[in-house]
């Protein structure tokens, strides 16, 4: 009977790091990355922004006031300026990561790259796309993970940008939609992303009002793992959460992925 109602329970979703673990270590780093890895994490997200000098690092937003407790712009820092600034998060952790450096690109690939069989969502935020223009972050981001590029899926919220990095470099691509229209289903239709990722506020409660198409559905950000079981019967495949130790060592969600 245990066995029977096991297989017919619903799946359960494959869980991505969001940003690593920013509920336990400061978010885009390669402390929270590894400590993901080790945990067993098969799917990683990170953002990146180019500094002034064009080069990619893991940081989400464009001030760095939020990440490294100091005002200003990272895009008008160069990489040298960039080092010297940490990704403390201090609001959340006080003094206890003052030391943690912001990773470049090149550092989380090297990272990856030990993980062979690990996906790694890498998003391009709209203000460096905006402030150093879509072919020029595109092809920065493809250069410097050339090595693992079979194990990389470029995500954003720009559809021009990826459908500009899929038609160029061949890469797979996410994109993450900005509401939920008519308008931006036939634009999902007409980039045909590998990837369509949707926050969990405009997901339809439905399966039958997702949209279908060649691609798979992540949703965004979920830390209870009730709410994740339930989302694949929506037609959700992935599901991106800040607590990912959290999620992996859950009874309930391990013993759906185990049946799934």
């Amino acid at each position: 009977m245990s066995s029977n109602n096991a297989k017919q329970a619903p799946p359960a979703p494959q869980l991505v790091a969001h940003r690593g673990v920013p509920a336990e270590l400061p978010e885009n780093t390669i402390i929270g990355y590894d400590a993901a890895l080790q945990a067993g994490a098969q799917y990683v997200e990170l953002d990146i922004q180019l500094t002034a000098d064009g080069i990619p690092v893991l940081y989400h937003d464009a001030d760095t006031l939020r990440v490294s407790g100091v005002p200003g712009s990272l895009l008008t820092r160069s990489l040298a300026q960039v080092r010297e600034l940490r990704a403390s998060f201090p609001a959340r952790f006080g003094e206890r990561h003052k030391d943690t450096p912001i990773p470049s690109l090149t550092e989380f690939g090297e990272l990856i790259a030990r993980w062979p069989e690990v996906t790694a969502f890498v998003e391009l935020k709209r203000a460096s796309l905006g402030h150093f223009g879509r072919p020029g972050m595109v092809d920065a981001v493809i250069t410097t993970l050339r090595a693992v590029r079979t194990q990389v899926v470029l995500i954003s919220f720009d559809d021009e940008a990826l459908a500009y990095a899929s038609a160029t470099h061949g890469v797979r691509i996410g994109w993450v939609l900005p509401e939920w229209s008519a308008a931006n289903r036939a634009r999902a239709e007409a980039l045909a992303p590998q990837y369509l990722f949707s926050d969990t506020k405009i997901l339809p409660a439905r399966r039958r009002e997702i949209w279908r198409g060649p691609w798979r559905w992540a949703a965004y950000v979920v830390d209870d793992p009730r709410q994740a079981l339930a989302l694949p019967a929506r037609g959700v495949d992935l599901v991106e959460t800040d607590c990912i130790i959290d999620m992996l060592q859950n009874p309930v969600l391990a013993e759906r992925a185990r049946h799934g």
